[in-house]
């Protein structure tokens, strides 16, 4: 049985208004999956991720950029895409302010947002990177669609 899709209408504001966790899949050096639960944002169709600059995910994506990226509501009814696609890390210098505007609907509103990757750059433990997500193709479902 193939589970009822959402719409491109429905997922828009699934990814872009959910305060879901994706999970990032990357491929390790020794040929292992290594999968990492992260906040995202959408920009222009692709997903933002904001992690350290010595992560895993960002060894993988470097070595080897293809990824697989699972985003689901963990509560009923479910609902989720799941997508395969390539991985950059992003070189250039991503400002605060970038920041706040990708991820501000976790933390509250876009000052929030820049103080806390701030406050993150400025806790002196590593140094901040963004991985680009580019799907390429995608599955989705939404169990709300399920007669009965």
């Amino acid at each position: 049985m193939k589970l009822p899709p959402l719409t491109d209408q429905e997922l828009k504001p699934f990814l872009e208004e959910g305060l879901w966790v994706a999970k990032l899949a990357t491929m390790n050096k020794d040929g292992t999956i290594r999968i990492t639960p992260m906040t995202y944002a959408v920009d222009d169709g692709d997903i933002i991720f904001s992690t350290w600059k010595n992560s895993d995910a960002v060894r993988n994506t470097r070595r080897d950029g293809t990824a697989s990226v699972l985003i689901d509501k963990a509560d009923q009814p479910y609902a989720g895409v799941h997508y395969k696609g390539h991985a950059c890390v992003l070189d250039d210098d991503i400002t605060a302010e970038q920041y706040g505007d990708w991820f501000q609907r976790y933390i509250g509103d876009h000052e929030q947002a820049v103080e806390s990757y701030e406050f993150l750059v400025g806790l002196g433990i590593g140094e901040r990177a963004f991985i680009r997500f580019h799907p390429t193709e995608a599955v989705t479902w939404d169990f709300a669609k399920i007669p009965g």
